[in-house]
């Protein structure tokens, strides 16, 4: 790991790279997994319902998985990643974007889905993309993301599924007070691991279902 302080380096374009280098390993490692948290949240949204996918990736499994019953708008930052995203799920809206330069009208989704992405976004932007979401979901609407325990300072790893990739996050405790201030209740937090379908180190992430307030 190395310390990402280079003002030279933009990181969120480091992270496009990445993820367009790695794109085919990277979907293999993810393609069948489907946490219980996803069918979990099919069972409390009405068919038809609006979710929004954000650092979707090549649409599985999570995209594909929600879009048997959902309206789905995925997005990410990496465009090999969105041009098979457009392959693998043909019955959703995909946005080759950075999510911090997109906007939604306010109330446009039931629920947001954010799984394995917020670390890649700098932590200071973290703040206002908890409320840009709490503006963009419907009042008692869900937000399903993957967090951090413990705060790190934005660095790099250089063999990500081959390329470089970048992470920046603040701790549990910081997320709690962002999300209370943002206007979303908690409704549970639990721990998963990295998610890929292949033998790796163990990591462990906290996911939280939060409850847009009403």
């Amino acid at each position: 790991m190395k310390p990402a302080l280079d003002p030279t380096i933009d990181y969120k374009r480091l992270v496009a790279e990445g993820y367009n280098t790695c794109a085919e390993s990277y979907e293999q490692a993810r393609r069948e997994t489907v946490h219980p948290e996803i069918k979990w949240l099919k069972s409390q949204l009405p068919n038809r319902a609006h979710v929004l996918d954000i650092g979707c990736g090549s649409g599985l499994p999570v995209a594909r998985e929600l879009a048997k019953r959902f309206h789905v708008t995925g997005v990410d930052i990496s465009a090999e990643q969105i041009r098979r995203a457009r392959e693998n799920v043909r019955h959703a809206e995909f946005f080759h974007s950075d999510i911090m330069a997109l906007d939604f009208p306010a109330a446009s989704f039931d629920a947001v889905v954010a799984l394995y992405a917020i670390f890649h976004i700098p932590r200071g932007e973290h703040d206002r993309l908890f409320r840009n979401i709490r503006r963009w979901l419907k009042p008692g609407g869900y937000l399903l993301a993957t967090l951090s325990g413990e705060p790190e300072e934005a660095y790099t790893e250089q063999d990500f599924f081959g390329a470089p990739m970048y992470w920046s996050n603040y701790g549990m405790s910081e997320y709690r007070a962002m999300l209370a201030e943002a206007g979303f209740e908690i409704v549970s937090a639990d721990e998963i691991g990295h998610g890929y379908s292949l033998d790796a180190p163990k990591e462990n992430h906290p996911l939280v279902i939060c409850r847009a307030g009403l």
